[in-house]
């Protein structure tokens, strides 16, 4: 079997021009907003790497289940090689929960994600590789889409391309980031002066004094030890030796203190709302009810994973189903296991659905993961507790029905 990657010749080594001038500049400004927000240091951003962590970890915890129809029903199909490659592993170096957690980083970080389809002779999928995003080159001609993964074109059927922001033409992706640069640049830029300020303890708080003149030898004294005993969280609060009748004056002023804050929590909002990530749920609960959480979490599941899934559900059924396939095999998300670790809600769910005979006692072990009992296997109706078999055949009901008249 030939793995095209094989082929390909990857270099990440890229030319990267500086200059004298640029670089003294950047020195000499502290490097606010010299750097130019990308994939790779937007995740520098405190608020931005929890945004993405969240969503990346929340899609690695449901399950994907493949399964056959059978008639009006459908049944889990053990037997398609698709079942085990999206439920435990795509390849043998990969786990899927990794998979699917890459994929997620991709989306919010580049807005595409490639994976390479492996298949056999027969045309049966052997394997899933993801691809570096950034490698690859669509394009659309005469309504079809092209792929070129380092200058190398490859055929569209043995490409997984999945994208949540369309560009104009539909062809690819958008990255959040390339969407929200101007956000995401001002955080950073907040961010990389409030930590130049902790290190070097710039914050001027306070001035020296002195009637007259310093003389130039008591002057750079001043200065070194400046430099070498008070900059530096370590230092602060370490007396100061002062000669020739200099004074310390302190000043109320501080890195204003109270703005810097502010700014950084507005940062922290707009972040989340551009990844669609409730700001709650990236350790900032200031002025958050529990309820109020608690809706934000239910927002976030149906409203940014399940639109994710539903994405994910489809872009499989397109690149991994023949179109034989595509009419018996279906791929689904099993939402379930996010209710998992909210045993309230998950009775609650079980419970609802029992009374309305759409679960069985023995569906509800397994999900659990617990073995199941004879006789689990009955549907209940909240009459009598009756079967619906029962139901169905006029037991168990009450006197004066219609059946009794």
């Amino acid at each position: 079997m030939v793995n095209f990657l094989d082929q390909f010749s990857i270099s990440d080594a890229k030319a990267e021009g500086s200059s004298e001038n640029t670089s003294t500049i950047s020195a000499l400004l502290g490097g606010i907003g010299s750097d130019a927000i990308n994939a790779s240091n937007a995740q520098k951003i405190a608020a931005v790497f929890a945004c993405i962590n969240v969503k990346a970890n929340a899609l690695a915890v449901i399950p994907i289940k493949t399964y056959k129809r059978v008639g009006d029903r459908k049944e889990e199909d053990y037997t398609n090689p698709l079942f085990s490659l999206l439920r435990y592993a795509p390849n043998d170096t990969l786990i899927i929960s990794l998979y699917k957690k890459m994929i997620s980083q991709d989306l919010d970080l580049r807005g595409n994600h490639y994976s390479q389809i492996v298949r056999n002779g027969l045309g049966v999928i052997q394997s899933i590789h993801p691809l570096v995003a950034d490698n690859m080159e669509v394009s659309l001609a005469h309504g079809v889409k092209t792929f070129k993964y380092n200058g190398v074109p490859v055929a569209s059927t043995k490409i997984l391309h999945i994208f949540d922001i369309p560009d104009v033409t539909g062809t690819k992706g958008i990255s959040r980031i390339e969407y929200a640069k101007e956000c995401l640049q001002f955080a950073k830029n907040t961010s990389s002066h409030g930590n130049r300020l902790f290190k070097n303890s710039a914050s001027p708080s306070g001035s020296f004094e002195i009637e007259g003149s310093l003389s130039q030898e008591a002057f750079d004294r001043l200065k070194s030890d400046l430099d070498k005993k008070w900059v530096g969280l370590s230092n602060l609060g370490k007396p100061l030796l002062l000669e020739e009748g200099l004074t310390f004056k302190p000043l109320d002023i501080k890195n204003s203190d109270a703005e810097w804050l502010e700014s950084r929590k507005f940062n922290r909002e707009e972040v989340a709302a551009i990844f669609g990530v409730p700001v709650a749920m990236i350790n900032d609960a200031a002025n958050t009810a529990y309820g109020n959480l608690e809706q934000k979490y239910l927002e976030f599941s149906t409203g940014t994973i399940f639109t994710i899934t539903t994405i994910l559900e489809e872009q499989f059924r397109q690149s991994l189903l023949t179109p034989q396939e595509k009419n018996t095999t279906v791929i689904k998300f099993k939402y379930n296991a996010m209710l998992r670790v909210d045993t309230a809600t998950r009775g609650e769910y079980y419970k609802t659905r029992f009374n309305t005979a759409s679960i069985t006692p023995n569906q509800i072990l397994g999900y659990e993961d617990e073995n199941g009992f004879d006789g689990g296997d009955e549907r209940y109706l909240q009459l009598n507790i009756a079967t619906v078999k029962d139901v169905n055949s006029g037991k168990n009901l009450k006197k004066g029905g219609s059946n009794n008249e």
